[in-house]
């Protein structure tokens, strides 16, 4: 799907449009992130979160921070940035960094 498409969706696309399209690129940015071509289950509610949060701020994409008559609300540098440790431990295991290891131990 072309780029183009995709902003058009979240411009003036239906509910249902805006949706997909977030949830569709929130999943090629996690798999990305976590250097695998399908998100593990274990790892969906990482998508589910960041899309909602994505969907809620349409319109609002690119600030740091938004204030209008007492309300102010401030975003994150990225999406991700609170499930880094997640993302990291799935990182560290894939590379078999984690869990029980097979090894010596010499004492002199």
């Amino acid at each position: 799907m072309a780029i183009k498409d995709d902003v058009k969706k979240l411009l003036s696309g239906s509910v249902d449009d805006k949706l997909e399209t977030i949830e569709i690129r929130t999943t090629e940015r996690l798999a990305s992130l976590l250097g695998v071509a399908i998100v593990p289950e274990s790892l969906e509610y990482i998508i589910f979160d960041v899309t909602n949060k994505r969907f809620n701020r349409i319109g609002q994409e690119g600030m740091q921070s938004y204030s209008q008559e007492g309300l102010s609300m401030a975003f994150p540098d990225s999406d991700f940035s609170e499930y880094r440790r997640e993302i990291d431990e799935f990182k560290d295991k894939e590379k078999g960094l984690l869990g029980p290891r097979k090894g010596k131990v010499r004492f002199l």
